[in-house]
Parts: structure tokens; sequence; C-alpha cells
């Protein structure tokens, strides 16, 4: 049952080819119309026209500038008087010339319809001095022997009185397997048409000559001497020039300089693999060229990430050393408000005679009472209060300014911390505004690859921000929170704080002494000093709750900065996985395409 699976899976989806060179050209055309690639459609027009070239003769373009006699080049070599002539432009339509048991005219209509006429009603369609249908282009059909060794293409010329005609000519040059440039043999290599032949693709110049038409009227020498200079004037542009005459091949002379032309066309026969091979391999580097792109586009991305990180992480190193020594700063600050309390208080504590009695027995047996008196240490809270809370608000100001620079400092990390995803931001969006509105430059590029290139650009801040941005929300929360707590126990507690030390303090004093009249030789009276009473009052100030968050090792901003560079390092990581991904996917398409080529 596997058997059969595998060998009707093989039948329906395994393709296989021959070895020859037209199987290894059916392969590569398999190749590049792959659905992964989303060939474009001149793409696919293009390989369409390369594989009719296996099956039909090459494409030879006839240009030349107007009056330079490539009608009557045409009409000679077909041996009838077929295309009109003319002092003034004619061929107003891209003329294709073909093979046919019978003379036959088929006209392409702007609107895609087409039909067929008498090939004698061609200049109602071609000469410009007529009024013209509304065509595209014609198809002459004859039966001409050579036609069945090359086609040709009668063009409207570069430098046509139609923007849209020369376009057509430019179009028409990239399709064509030859070019045959047609010159007056008196007007030869005027600076214009040298204009015009660097309009010509370079990819051309193999396969292409220049004929200088009308030698009948001049003699040999000076024949010889105009081709000595287009020889070094057309150097660039042409693989052969070749004087001729369109009169004497009309009459059949041998003089016409035609032998030339024919040999041309044999040599594009014996070659037409050959160039098939090389408008593959054209094909094949600008598909490499697109993927290629579409790699550095995407290690630009990388590259901003990486940047990024390196120099986020500097800048925390920096954030944390400052900010560790605020904090410090922050904290002596809360010790040097306390130790101001812890003052105050003891400056309220007062000495005071006190005397109670003690029962004793004489002798007999008596029991009396004994008068002991002793000193002791009280506070007083009403005064130290009144000082501290009641009838002054210097403690007030002092903790309102702390809390005041504890909002300040929030804010200002805040600030630190969004400038560093600014930074981050700029380069995205700057990567976003590049490429969102990329388009091709190569008419062989896939349309759809570059609309998914544009996508990816435009969805940047969605894909690769939204990460950092949510981990700054988050960090933003877990300060607000910290500082808060600080501002609560700290700035707005105070009062209670220190209520809170005084009640202490007082109640500790009096339970001394109370405890010291019930036994004085158990008990031993309290005197406090500046530096329990600065403890205490540190301790209801919350300064020890929070010292560890403070200047500890891992002091709460420490951890915090490091939170996020190390956060900020995991989504690095991730959108770097996610562009590599995709980038995998074009280098797999370029490592492909290098390996499948006709050999």
């Amino acid at each position: 049952m596997l058997k059969e699976f595998v060998k009707e899976y093989k039948a329906k989806f395994e393709i296989s080819f021959d070895s020859g060179f037209l199987g290894q050209w059916q392969r590569f055309r398999v190749l590049l119309t792959e659905p992964k690639f989303h060939p474009s459609k001149q793409l696919l027009a293009r390989l369409n026209l390369l594989n009719s070239l296996n099956h039909e003769p090459p494409l030879i373009a006839v240009v030349g500038q107007f009056s330079s006699g490539k009608s009557s080049f045409l009409n000679a070599l077909l041996g009838r008087e077929i295309l009109p002539t003319g002092v003034v432009p004619v061929t107003a339509k891209p003329t294709f010339i073909k093979y046919a048991p019978n003379f036959m005219l088929k006209a392409l209509y702007n609107d895609g319809s087409e039909e067929y006429r008498d090939i004698n009603e061609l200049a109602s369609f071609v000469d410009q001095r007529l009024s013209l249908k509304d065509v595209k282009s014609l198809f002459i059909y004859a039966p001409n022997e050579i036609l069945k060794k090359a086609s040709f293409i009668d063009t409207p010329g570069l430098n046509s009185r139609s923007d849209a005609d020369t376009n057509e000519t430019k179009k028409i040059l990239k399709d064509a397997t030859a070019l045959i440039w047609i010159s007056l043999i008196d007007n030869a290599a005027r600076s214009t048409e040298l204009e015009e032949l660097s309009l010509v693709p370079k990819s051309l110049k193999l396969n292409s000559i220049c004929l200088l038409n009308q030698k009948d009227k001049f003699t040999q020498s000076e024949i010889q001497n105009v081709l000595n200079h287009a020889n070094i004037t057309y150097k660039d542009y042409f693989n052969g020039i070749f004087a001729v005459s369109c009169k004497l091949e009309i009459k059949g002379s041998k003089d016409s300089g035609f032998e030339n032309i024919f040999k041309f066309i044999d040599r594009l026969n014996d070659t037409k693999q050959e160039f098939i091979k090389a408008k593959c391999e054209e094909l094949r580097d600008s598909s490499i060229a697109q993927n290629a792109k579409f790699i550095n586009i995407l290690s630009e991305l990388e590259t901003v990430f990486d940047e990024f990180c390196l120099s986020s992480n500097a800048k925390f190193e920096e954030l944390k050393s400052a900010y560790g020594d605020k904090f410090k700063l922050m904290f002596e600050e809360v010790k040097q408000n306390s130790y101001f309390i812890a003052n105050e208080i003891n400056k309220s504590l007062i000495s005071q005679k006190r005397e109670y009695f003690k029962e004793k027995t004489t002798v007999f047996g008596k029991k009396i009472y004994e008068k002991v008196e002793y000193e002791r240490v009280i506070l007083n809270s009403d005064e130290v209060l009144s000082k501290l809370i009641y009838n002054d608000d210097k403690m007030s100001k002092i903790f309102r300014k702390f809390k005041k620079e504890l909002g300040e400092f929030e804010t200002i990390i805040k600030s630190d911390l969004e400038a560093i995803f600014e930074t981050l931001k700029d380069r995205v969006l700057g990567f976003k505004a590049k490429y969102e509105s990329l388009r091709k430059s190569d008419e062989f590029h896939s349309d759809v690859l570059f609309a998914d290139i544009r996508k990816f650009s435009s969805e940047v801040y969605a894909r690769f921000l939204n990460e950092f941005e949510k981990t700054l929300f988050k960090s933003y929360a877990k300060l607000g929170l910290f500082f808060e707590k600080i501002s609560i126990k700290i700035a707005t507690n105070y009062e209670n704080a220190i209520k809170l030390a005084v009640f202490f303090i007082e109640q500790k004093c009096l339970k001394a002494s109370s405890d010291y009249e019930s036994d004085p030789l158990a008990f031993s009276l309290y005197y406090p000093k500046l530096d329990e009473i600065n403890e205490r009052v540190l301790g209801s100030l919350g300064y020890y709750e929070f010292e560890n968050e403070f200047i500890g090792n891992r002091a709460f901003i420490i951890k915090f900065i490091d939170e996020i560079s190390s956060c900020f390092a995991c989504i690095k990581e991730e959108n770097l996985k996610h562009i590599n991904d995709v980038k995998d996917i074009y280098l797999k398409n370029i490592d492909e395409l290098k390996s499948d080529l006709i050999k």
C-alpha cells in the first residue's frame, strides 16, 4: 500500500526532465516560476519568450533614425515592397515579420482584440501620413525562407514623435535576440545617433550589427573610409559594421553586401542556446539580487538592534552609577533628618528628682516605710512634639522637600529610560520610513515579495518595538510603587514616626523609673543616649527597612536597571531570531538559484 502511495505521489508531483539542453531549460523555468518566488508578469513573459525561442527563430530588432531605410531594408530582405517607405517617419507601430506559408497581416489593438487583414492594407496601420487605427502592434506573415531562420521587428525607433512609441522600442530591445541598426552611409556616426545608441542594452552588443545603407552612392574607397570612421565611432555598440545597398539587393547584385547579413543570421541560430543561457543567467542574477537586497534590508534592521543594545548597555551602566550615588545621598538625607529629630528629643530630656517609700522592718520586727530619693530622666513629650510638629513647620518643610525630590528623581529615571527607548524607536521608525514605500527597480523582481517587504517594514513597530515598550511600562509601574512606598513610609508618615519614637522613649523612661522603684536591686534607671534615640527614630522612619534597597550590594535601583537591561537583551534576541528566520528563507532561495542554472 505504501509503495502504491509513493508511486502515485511521484506520478503527480515529481517532475522529471531530459538531460539535454531543453530539459535543463525546463528545470530552470520551473524553478523560477515556483510559487514561493512569486514571479512577476514581466518575468513570466520573458520566460515565455525564451521558451518560444527554443522552438522559433531568433527575433531581430531593426532600429534606426527615420529615413535611414529600415523599411527599405526589410522590403529588400523579403523581396517584396510590403512596408511603406518615405521621407518622413512612416513606421508608427512595432511591426513583427514572421514566417507563414501565405502573406497575411494581423493587427493587435490596444484593447486586446485582434483581426486579420489583407497584406495590402498594411499602410493604413503604419504610415504616419495616414489616419492611423488604434493599434498596439502588427504582425506580417510572409512565405520567405529567410524568415525560417529569423523573425524581424520593424520598430518606431528611439526618436519617435511619440514617447510611448519610443518606450515601446526600448521594451522591444530588451526582448530581442539581436539588433540590426540601419544608418545612411552619408550620415553615419552622427551625435544624435550616438545618443540613441546609448539607450540600447549592452547585452545586445555581441548580437548586433550596423548596416550603412545606400553604399551604391559611394565609390569603394569612399565606402572604406566611412567604414574605418564608423568602426572607431561605433566600436562600443556593434559586433560588426557593414555597408549595404537595398537597391542592389533588389536587383539581385552580389555587391549588395547582404551576404554579411545572411551570415549574421546563420550565426544567431548557431548561438541561440548560448543566448538563452545568457538570458537565463541574467534572470537568475536578477532573482539572486532581489533576495540579496531583502537580506541586506533585514541585516540593516539587525544592525539597529545590535547597536542599540551595545549603546543602551553602556548607558545603563552610567545610570546605575549615577542613580546609586543619588540613592546614597537620599539615604544620607534620611539619616541627617533622623539625627536632627533625635537631637531635638535629646534636648527635651529633663532630670527630675523623685521619691518613693520603701517598706523596711526594724530590729524589733516592726514594719516602717523609708523615704528614698533618686534622680530620673523623663522626656517632655509635649515640648518636643510642639517643636517638631505642632508649633514649627521646619520638619514639615524638610519632609515635603524630601517627597518632592523623590518625585523628581522618579521622573528623571523615567525620562532617562524613555530617552534610551527613543533612540531605538527613532532608528526603527527611520527603517520603516525608508522601506515601507520600497519599489522594485528591476521589472523581473517579484511584485508580491516587494509588497511583503513593504508590509514587513510598515509593521516593525508592532513586531519589534511593542515588547520594549511593554517592558518599560512594567518597569515604570514597579518604580512608581517603590517610590510611593518610600514616600508613604518616610515622607508622608514622618509625624507618626516622630510620635512613635517620642512615645517609646517617654514610656521607656517612665517604665524604667517604675521598675526601679519596685525593685532597685533588680532594675536600673534608664538614661537615653543620643545614639539610642537616633536609632529609635531611624527605625520609626523605616530607615532599616529600606537600607538594603538604598545602599546594599543589590540596591533596588541596581536590580531595577539590570532587570530592564536583561529584558531588553532577551527581546533583542527574539527579534534577531525572527529576522534571521526570514533571512534564512532568502538565503535558501539564493542557494537554490545558484545551484540550478543551465550548463
